[in-house]
């Protein structure tokens, strides 16, 4: 339904609003209601403790004094986990578990989704946090959003087994759609926890970019991004559960989401232009290192001699090493172009995304795989728009968190811990500015803030989970998500075309109906001007924020000829609109109803699925 049709409905009817609430179903207004009251609460779930929940969401309960009040897990992972939160001071948390046959489904088995949501109401859940195994992710987002309760997940959104074939590639593309699909229709909010949304160095750096996009509508012309976490698991290690290489991901759906995730924002800064500048197709050529290739690179000769002062496994002394056959990869490097209609080029993208890189790890025995193995990270942005300004990020670490010091200066310098400069360079004759600017990213954030912190990235984490927690989470929605699940897929297709030894690109499809905010000056024409210049007096409004738009209710005494008028407008970052569903009345009784009405259209209706319908039809996808 367009917002003309909706428009045109509306009004057609009574004050009283039969139309509206002869269209609403019941159950869904008793689920809105039962929404409304979790979101006072904050009582969390939790699922999956892996090293990242204790590291990130325990420590972020204990700080916050937050209610961790259950634990989603594996039966084998019971009496582990009951220890471990006895011991870290969650004596109160209940644990639910699932059977471990469970643990790769798509959805949840009915009986078993019954009882999580019983003790889910019992406890009054508010928030679920899903922090598993990412095959594990897609059933709990169904379960969490057809009951409509909010959800944080870590990335990638989802994965299934043998990621190396099309036929699971298409599936996990099919995945998120669904997801979305759920999204649009449940009440609750649906988050990925991809932290550098909140990172304040990647903040300022796409607000300057916007910016500068905006005022001289020119496109960003080159993106350049490498990172590398020196994640160096050697071949004895393989078969981890941990983010399983096995299954056949690898880097591309491990820390590269973060920089998909990266890239897609940098290209929808883009979407602000129109005409040939107007981003319509992309394609990705794609290559990577396997880890039937590291064997090559670093053959078990090489691990007998360079770790011969250390016991070596007895897998190094085997005759013949076994293949690693569609196992995930090790490093993803591709090549981006994004086009016009015409075809002709807007944007190139160098993606290079590196387990396998310099690492700090100088042991064969296998440890920790989370962040005790060796792990640092080298991080390097180079964005070009045209000959106006070049942005560079360089974040270098030479040593291991564990290896951190209390001294917050030094870590910020080369080297360090939490070193991320950005390098700014302007071509200040056209532009003004200075020719060359560093902005250190501990200068961006005061000393209160920096104080007892984990790290910056964690830091990010924290707002992030604050944000979802108090439900003004205004990035990382699933629908947001949508251009990077489209290049994420065209990368893993590259992937999976290694395998097969061809060389051929890839195409991705630029998803603009979620990427570009709704022309609200196309509704302009729905907008009743009659009171706009007369003296009005607020009598009563009402302000939400809903899926990137603001929506504002008035009701307001016209001075004139003493009525009273009831009002919408809608905003979004560009453009607003007023006067929609406009209606005046000499009753004030009639004119509350109709106030009411309208916010009842807004908050349970849900008015931005309306936009997104009509996204649909006006921005249509390649």
């Amino acid at each position: 339904m367009t917002i003309k049709n909706l428009v045109s409905n509306f009004n057609k009817k009574s004050s009283t609003g039969d139309y509206i609430i002869k269209a609403m179903d019941r159950s869904i207004e008793k689920e809105m209601k039962q929404h409304e009251y979790r979101k006072k609460k904050q009582n969390i779930a939790l699922i999956g403790l892996g090293p990242h929940a204790k590291r990130i969401y325990l420590n972020y309960f204990k700080k916050h004094k937050t209610n961790f009040a259950l634990l989603v897990d594996l039966k084998s992972n019971k009496n582990y986990a009951k220890k471990y939160l006895n011991e870290n001071g969650f004596k109160n948390t209940k644990i639910f578990t699932i059977d471990d046959t469970l643990k790769d489904k798509d959805l949840l088995p009915k009986d078993v989704e019954s009882n999580l949501l019983s003790v889910c109401e019992t406890l009054e859940i508010s928030h679920i946090i899903i922090a598993t195994e990412p095959k594990a992710h897609n059933m709990y987002l169904h379960f969490a959003l057809e009951n409509h309760f909010d959800v944080l997940t870590d990335k990638p959104i989802t994965v299934t087994k043998n990621m190396t074939s099309l036929r699971s590639i298409e599936k996990v593309r099919k995945q998120y759609y669904d997801i979305l699909n759920l999204a649009n229709q449940s009440n609750a909010m649906c988050k990925v926890m991809c932290q550098r949304q909140y990172h304040r160095g990647y903040e300022y750096i796409k607000t300057l970019l916007y910016e500068t996009v905006k005022k001289y509508q020119i496109p960003i012309t080159y993106i350049d991004i490498y990172h590398s976490d020196g994640n160096w698991e050697m071949p004895h290690d393989m078969l981890k559960e941990n983010h399983p290489y096995k299954f056949g991901y690898g880097k591309l759906f491990h820390s590269g989401y973060h920089f998909i995730d990266n890239l897609s924002d940098f290209i929808k800064i883009n979407n602000q232009l129109k005409g040939n500048k107007k981003i319509t197709n992309a394609e990705v050529y794609s290559s990577a290192l396997i880890p039937n290739d590291e064997l090559n690179v670093f053959n078990k000769d090489d691990f007998q001699r360079i770790f011969k002062d250390q016991k070596i496994p007895a897998y190094y002394y085997q005759e013949k090493l076994p293949k690693f056959d569609k196992f995930g990869e090790k490093n993803f490097y591709g090549s981006i172009d994004f086009k016009n209609k015409h075809n002709q080029l807007i944007t190139h993208c160098n993606l290079n995304l590196l387990h396998y890189g310099f690492s700090r790890r100088g042991w064969i025995e296998t440890k920790d795989f989370y962040k005790s193995n060796g792990r640092i990270r080298h991080e390097y942005i180079n964005i070009q728009v045209g000959p106006l300004m070049n942005i560079q990020v360089h974040s270098y670490q030479s040593k291991e968190i564990k290896d951190r010091t209390i001294d917050m200066a030094f870590e910020e310098q080369v080297g360090g811990l939490e070193h991320f400069d950005i390098h700014i360079y302007r071509n200040s004759d056209l532009i003004g500015g200075k020719p060359h600017e560093i902005v250190k990213l501990g200068d961006l954030y005061t000393e209160k803030e920096k104080k007892n912190i984990l790290g910056y990235n964690e830091l990010s984490r924290e707002v992030y989970i604050t944000n979802f927690l108090k439900g003004k989470c205004e990035k990382g929605d699933m629908k947001d998500q949508a251009l990077g699940i489209e290049i994420l897929i065209g990368c893993a297709k590259g992937i999976h075309n290694y395998y097969k030894n061809k060389r051929v690109t890839i195409p991705i499809r630029v998803r603009n109906q979620y990427t570009y905010p709704v022309n609200l000056k196309e509704y302009k024409q729905f907008c009743d001007k009659k009171y706009f210049d007369k003296e009005k007096i607020d009598i009563k409004d009402f302000f939400c924020h809903i899926n990137d738009y603001d929506f504002h209710i008035f009701l307001q005494k016209v001075v004139e000829d003493d009525s009273y008028l009831t009002f919408l407008s809608i905003a979004n970052f560009s453009d607003s609109v007023g006067g929609l569903f406009s209606k005046t009345f000499k009753n004030k009784t009639f004119a509350i109803l109709r106030f009411y009405l309208l916010k009842f259209l807004v908050t349970h209706f849900k008015i931005s699925k309306i936009l997104n319908t009509v996204e649909k039809q006006e921005h249509k996808c390649i």
